[in-house]
Order: C-alpha cells, then sequence, then structure tokens
C-alpha cells in the first residue's frame, strides 16, 4: 500500500532563489540529501522540460551504498512548482511536488510527495531527513530556515 507526505518548510529567501538552487546542479547536489548521504555533482542529470530527465544518485556517507533516482519531469512552472515522478520507486510510483510560495519576508517550501510506502508515512527518521535538507539549503544561502510541520 502506498500513501502520501506533506512536508513544510520555511527559508528566509525569494522563491527565485529556492528555484535555482533546485534547478543548478552544482547547488541541489549539495543540499538535496539528507545528513549521512551525498550526492556526487557528476551523478546530477536535469533536463528541465516537462518530459525530461530528472535523476541523481543519492550514497550513504558510511557505507558508499548507492541509491539511484531516476525520475522525470512532469510540471514546471517557475519559479513556484516542480513536479517530478520517480516510476520506479520501493516498487511503486513516486511523484513529488514542490512548491515554493512566497510568505513574509521568506517562501514556504511545501513538498507534497505520493505513491510513498505506507512503512514510511510518519516514519519520524523520514521527517528529520528532509528537515535536515532544508537546513542544509538554509546554510548554502546564508539564510534561516524554520520547520512548519
Amino acid at each position: 500500500m502506498t500513501s502520501s507526505i506533506l512536508i513544510r518548510h520555511w527559508v528566509a529567501t525569494t522563491p527565485q532563489e529556492i528555484w535555482r538552487a533546485y534547478t543548478t546542479p552544482e547547488l541541489f547536489h549539495q543540499f538535496f540529501a539528507p545528513d549521512g548521504l551525498h550526492i556526487p555533482l557528476e551523478t546530477v542529470v536535469m533536463d528541465l522540460r516537462v518530459g525530461g530527465r530528472f535523476d541523481f544518485d543519492m550514497v550513504f556517507d558510511h557505507s558508499g551504498e548507492v541509491s539511484p533516482n531516476r525520475g522525470f519531469v512532469v510540471e514546471l512552472d517557475p519559479p513556484n512548482r516542480l513536479v517530478f515522478r520517480e516510476p520506479d520507486f520501493m516498487g511503486s510510483e513516486l511523484r513529488s511536488t514542490q512548491s515554493f510560495t512566497a510568505e513574509g519576508s521568506g517562501t514556504l517550501i511545501s513538498v507534497l510527495q505520493e505513491g510513498v510506502p505506507d512503512e514510511l508515512v510518519g516514519n519520524p527518521e523520514v521527517l528529520e531527513a528532509f528537515r535536515s535538507c532544508y537546513r542544509k539549503l538554509g546554510r548554502l544561502l546564508g539564510v534561516e530556515t524554520e520547520n512548519r510541520d
């Protein structure tokens, strides 16, 4: 069975800066992997058009085990929305919608992941993994971040 996860995190910068971080391989690889993992820059493939590839590898720091992420762009609405899907995510199809909405002096990032295996939904480690990515994003951009879950 699959379900969905909604993560919300506020970052003290504009939607344009968030969009740039998400769509520039040299920035994306520095923040998108949770603590304990990293994304080698040379594995990032972004063909930013509907139907284009959105691929990268996450590598576990302690073991070197590689977790490939192979997806396709479903929707682009710069700088507010990026939707991609992974046809083979843990035996199901994952659809990930990243929305960037101006809020106060920053941007609310809302991530809706649909098709997530039930055992991951509500798992505090999964939520913390997302939060660690957004803290990395804040450090990369030199701005404050705040959990909004």
